[in-house]
């Protein structure tokens, strides 16, 4: 006969027994699917651009001195201020000027009724040769006295011209349309139209131009671009993108550099460029058609080259080494390595690993913009 405890201890085996089998259930886990973000390749036409860093350059820039020596005696603009061609910007003291004027009006006038004089005077000796009472030297002598105060009176009349546009050299006006820069010579202080320092600069802001500077095996897609100027982007810092088109390529190419210089024309309607500035350009040269086109933060760089991850249809991570033809802020075009409709990672990659299992959390949403070299 079984004694009375031995029922209680076989209760707690048989429940030991129950709980080590639940846990011979629960093995070693596997690692937990890394969670990305992913974006699918697609295959469409795409620009093919290329990027430079260039300089914005006025359209024109004048400087301008003095053509006429005095003190300044007046400043009529604000230094930064935008002129037209024509407005006054400074006065010399017009009185030296104005009284040399004078002299020379007085002269010709002098002059002039001197010439009046002689004239008459050889209109009287030709009638009086003819009658023979004067001689025909007399005659020839007040002519040639006549032909010689004709020409003082010519001279005067220079002198006049002259005179007066010294006089109006007292008054500087823009010889230009632009915006100002500062005073270099301020009012009271005397100038000669020697100076070589010129009193201000101005610089025509409207249009200009992005100077810049591209390898010369870019020049085949740029033959005929008279004809047909391709279009050009250029942006200031993190500024809006500013539409414009190619208007110069330089006769050469720079042998130090292997670079040819162009130029591409900006209406600046808002005066948003200021000559001197740095932009970042992008020139567009051609179309490449059916490109594939994954999102910039797709691609990543290393030991072996540049590396994308695709997504399976089993939902393991793949690496994949890529081609990248073209690259832009927001897009590159690869030329191999991916196929379109396949799915990229672009978020999560720092975690990933070939062959890791993935947990998609969503497509990466943001605004394309085309991709450039």
């Amino acid at each position: 006969m079984t004694p009375p405890r031995a029922a209680p201890l076989a209760l707690t085996l048989a429940a030991l027994a129950a709980a080590c089998g639940r846990g011979g259930d629960a093995g070693p886990k596997g690692p937990r699917p890394v969670a990305v973000r992913v974006a699918q390749a697609e295959q469409r036409d795409v620009p093919v651009e290329v990027r430079a860093v260039g300089r914005i350059v006025a359209n024109q820039s004048v400087a301008v001195r003095a053509q006429v020596s005095g003190p300044i005696v007046a400043v009529r603009f604000t230094e930064g201020q935008a002129v037209r061609r024509g407005d006054v910007l400074l006065e010399l003291d017009p009185r030296p000027y104005r009284a040399a004027l004078d002299e020379a009006r007085a002269r010709l006038a002098q002059d002039d009724a001197r010439a009046a004089s002689a004239r008459d005077d050889a209109r009287r000796f030709a009638e009086l040769v003819k009658k023979e009472y004067v001689t025909q030297q007399q005659a020839e002598q007040a002519s040639a006295a006549a032909t010689a105060a004709a020409a003082a009176v010519a001279a005067d009349r220079a002198q006049v011209d002259r005179a007066a546009l010294d006089l109006s050299y007292c008054t500087v006006r823009a010889p230009a349309a632009g915006r100002t820069g500062r005073l270099l010579v301020h009012a009271g202080n005397l100038v000669t139209a020697s100076a070589q320092t010129p009193l201000l600069t101005i610089e025509q802001v409207k249009p200009v131009y992005a100077a810049f500077s591209v390898p010369e095996r870019h020049l085949p897609a740029l033959q005929g671009w008279r004809a047909h100027p391709p279009p050009v982007r250029v942006r200031a810092g993190d500024g809006p993108e500013i539409a414009g088109v190619l208007d110069f390529v330089d006769n050469a190419v720079d042998a130090g550099t292997g670079t040819i210089l162009l130029k591409a024309r900006l209406a600046n309607e808002d005066e948003a460029l200021w000559p001197g500035q740095v932009v970042d350009v992008a020139l567009r040269i051609g179309e490449r058609r059916g490109a594939v086109v994954v999102p910039a933060a797709a691609v990543a760089q290393g030991q072996q080259g540049d590396y994308a991850y695709v997504v399976g249809a089993d939902g393991k991570a793949e690496l994949r080494g890529v081609t990248v033809e073209q690259a832009g802020d927001a897009e590159s075009v690869l030329s191999k390595g991916i196929a379109p409709g396949e799915r990229v990672v672009v978020e999560g990659q720092l975690k990933l690993r070939p062959g890791a299992q993935v947990e998609v959390q969503g497509p990466r949403e943001e605004g394309r913009k085309a991709p450039g070299t």
